[in-house]
């Protein structure tokens, strides 16, 4: 009895991790209509439990255009900003994707995760944000795209709580942290506890996440010291 009762506790908890945002949803823009409508051309279908998913047909000509997920009465929408949506050819297929479950891995968004395959095409990303090591807000440092995973690692001095970002290499329009990948995410926070300690930063351009790797990586993208910053600009 004991047993099945646990069952019971854990389908539970997973059902309300599950269900941390209702829908329907709907994957909204300009890349589909001017009127960022919803209706079902553009709604999401559930599956995995928790996943919501569409592949939309985008009617649109080359160029970039916005978009979002969002309820049928806009009282909710993610991410916080617009997302990018960028048609190389036109007439394209855009798949969204919006996951509602939580997760504890470490990335950030770690919940009501929107992302679009057309997000980040042709882009390049660097991070940039308050360490000095990390540019102090004005000049980047370069990222290296491995498989969907846009990396550097750094080599921060002075032990501290810093915020940090990925944009697109030096555009301030396209950026993700925290609260996900959009036009004007928030900053994502990392605490060092050392001198000198490395730190790996990560953009997955698929899932739309970041994470700052506090200790760094045995095997990173790269790994860049604050001299080498310097140099490129000497």
């Amino acid at each position: 009895m004991k047993k099945i009762t646990t069952l019971a506790l854990a389908l539970l908890a997973f059902s309300a991790i599950a269900a941390s945002a209702q829908g329907p949803f709907y994957a909204r823009g300009s890349y589909y209509d001017a009127g960022w409508s919803a209706d079902a051309g553009n709604q999401l279908t559930e599956g995995p439990a928790g996943v919501f998913t569409a592949t939309i047909l985008s009617p649109m000509a080359a160029g970039s255009y916005l978009g979002k997920v969002a309820l049928a009465d806009w009282s909710s929408s993610w991410p916080n900003s617009n997302q990018p949506v960028i048609l190389a050819v036109g007439n394209e297929n855009v798949k969204w994707s919006f996951d509602t479950n939580t997760h504890t891995d470490g990335w950030l968004p770690a919940s009501n995760i929107a992302m679009n395959d057309h997000g980040t095409t042709g882009l390049t990303f660097e991070v940039i944000g308050a360490a000095l090591e990390t540019g102090s807000w004005g000049s980047g440092v370069a990222a290296t795209l491995t498989g969907d995973v846009w990396g550097v690692q750094i080599v921060i001095g002075t032990p501290g709580t810093y915020d940090v970002k990925f944009r697109k290499t030096g555009d301030w329009g396209i950026n993700c942290g925290a609260s996900g990948f959009g036009t004007n995410e928030s900053n994502y926070s990392y605490t060092t506890t050392l001198a000198n300690q490395p730190v790996l930063f990560q953009f997955n351009e698929k899932t739309g996440r970041m994470r700052a790797l506090v200790g760094g990586n045995a095997s990173p993208t790269h790994t860049t010291t604050f001299g080498a910053i310097k140099a490129q600009y000497r």
